[in-house]
């Protein structure tokens, strides 16, 4: 076994600890239980059944953000790291290849909620997003670590700074256009994944 590949399993090991603590979370925090139906990837909602926390933070560039403002459209949310060189870009470019297989009118806003405090310079959020190639549906929301951490508990997300990384749930929410929680998709997911979970919040 390489040592790259050693290094991906052991790195792989405390995130599916994170997901999967942050599944039972969701699961038990669902108001009706059984309009949530768990799978291999993550869990999913009927139409109407569990609407989406509120998300009250800043854009990059400082302004307001809300999730509310949102409305009318689909809505993909997600959390990364700005800094992290190894799962946040990856599950960009599963993200974007789902959203390029769509006509432009009909693509997913994508919200990026930071697991980064620390990151607030808006010159920073926009060479990281330059970094991870994403397409112009993404913008990030940050906000202070009280702001953030409100907002990752909301959606189950775990978060544990480690030495030169941050670990933390990865995990991708689609939400459809009345603001509702469709599907939880948990890393690792394919493009395919997101279609089929954006198909059936249309």
């Amino acid at each position: 076994m390489s040592s790259t590949t050693r290094w991906a399993l052991w790195a792989a090991v405390p995130l599916l600890a994170v997901a999967v603590l942050s599944l039972a979370f969701v699961l038990r925090s669902t108001a009706k239980p059984e309009a949530a139906q768990a799978d291999p990837l993550g869990v999913t909602w009927k139409a109407g059944q569990k609407r989406a926390p509120g998300i009250h933070l800043r854009a990059a560039d400082g302004s307001a953000f809300s999730l509310a403002s949102l409305q009318g459209r689909r809505v993909i949310v997600t959390f990364v790291d700005p800094h992290c060189t190894t799962f946040c870009p990856r599950e960009s470019i599963v993200l974007d290849d789902a959203i390029r297989a769509l006509p432009v009118a009909q693509r997913p806003a994508v919200v990026a909620v930071s697991v980064d405090p620390t990151v607030t310079r808006e010159a920073v959020f926009l060479q990281e997003a330059r970094r991870f190639k994403w397409t112009p549906q993404w913008r990030w929301a940050t906000g202070t670590k009280a702001q953030l951490a409100a907002v990752w508990k909301r959606y189950g997300i775990t978060v544990i700074p480690t030495p030169g990384d941050i670990t933390h749930t990865e995990a991708a929410y689609v939400l459809d256009a009345r603001g509702y929680q469709r599907s939880l998709l948990l890393w690792p997911f394919e493009a395919a994944d997101v279609s089929r979970a954006l198909a059936a919040a249309s």
